[in-house]
């Protein structure tokens, strides 16, 4: 990869542009859903079953817009690195486990 392909962060870490468009669409159509949830619970009465639930969507929407901002996902890797240095038993066998029930999900289409 080029160095031209890469954009360095202001802590010196690397980040992928690419990976950065990626969450900084997700977290717009993210922000951008729950204002529509939020607008079609709008015209509900807010005791409604319905207004109250619209609002706490919209609200776990904006939520997880502002988390997918935040994540950093250099620190998320090194800490499930870290996790599987201080557990390899552990770790295999949860791979392990994924990987059965994705292969039980796959087989059954």
């Amino acid at each position: 990869m080029n160095a031209g392909s890469r954009a360095e962060s202001g802590d010196g870490r690397v980040k992928a542009p690419e990976f950065e468009d990626v969450k900084r669409t997700l977290a717009d159509k993210l922000h951008e859903a729950a204002g529509v949830v939020r607008n079609l619970t709008r015209s509900s009465d807010p005791q409604s079953s319905i207004g109250c639930y619209g609002h706490q969507a919209s609200d776990i929407l904006d939520r997880s817009a502002d988390y997918v901002r935040r994540f950093d996902h250099e620190r998320a890797d090194a800490r499930i690195k870290d996790y599987v240095r201080q557990h390899p038993g552990r770790s295999l066998l949860m791979a392990g486990a994924a990987g059965l029930i994705i292969g039980v999900l796959v087989r059954r289409r």
